[in-house]
C-alpha cells in the first residue's frame, strides 16, 4: 500500500506541476490562471462564488486574483441579474485575446489527450477519480 500511495501523490503532484508551468508560461499565478480557465469553460459570465465552490478556491484567494487580472485588464465584473451581491466575471478583448493564446490551447491539448482514451477508459478514469476524491474528502472530513 505504501507504494501505491507514494505512486498517487507523485502523480498528483506532476499534474500539479504541468498545470503549474502552464500558468507560469502564460505570466500568471495558478490562481489567475485558473479564474480565466473557469470562464473560458463558461464560454460566458462566470459567478465568482461559483468559481469559489467548484474550483475549491477560498473566496480571499478568489477575490485577489479577480483584482489583479481586472487590474491587468482582462477581466470585467458586473452584478448577476437580480442580485445586488452576486458578482459575474467577464473577459475583455484584451482578456479574449490573452486566453485564445494561453488558455483555450492548454484546454485544446486536454481534449486531445481525453480522446486519445476510449470512451470505456474515459467514463471509467472519471468514476474512478471522483470516488476517490469524495471517499479523501469524508475521511479527512474536508
Amino acid at each position: 500500500m505504501d507504494q501505491e500511495l507514494k505512486k498517487w501523490n507523485q502523480l498528483a503532484t506532476q499534474q500539479d506541476e504541468i498545470y503549474h508551468l502552464c500558468a507560469k508560461r502564460s505570466g500568471l499565478p495558478d490562481a489567475q490562471f485558473w479564474v480565466l480557465y473557469a470562464i473560458c469553460e463558461t464560454e460566458d459570465a462566470l459567478c465568482q462564488n461559483v468559481f469559489c465552490e467548484s474550483w475549491c478556491y477560498s473566496k480571499q484567494t478568489a477575490s485577489a486574483a479577480v483584482a489583479a487580472l481586472e487590474k491587468a485588464g482582462l477581466v470585467y465584473l458586473t452584478y448577476a441579474e437580480g442580485s445586488r451581491k452576486q458578482k459575474e466575471l467577464h473577459l475583455t478583448e484584451k482578456g479574449q485575446l490573452f486566453c485564445d493564446e494561453y488558455i483555450r490551447s492548454v484546454q485544446t491539448v486536454e481534449g486531445k489527450v481525453l480522446k486519445k482514451l476510449s470512451e470505456r477508459d474515459r467514463e471509467d478514469f472519471f468514476r474512478i477519480y471522483a470516488k476517490i476524491l469524495c471517499t479523501l474528502a469524508q475521511e479527512l472530513k474536508t
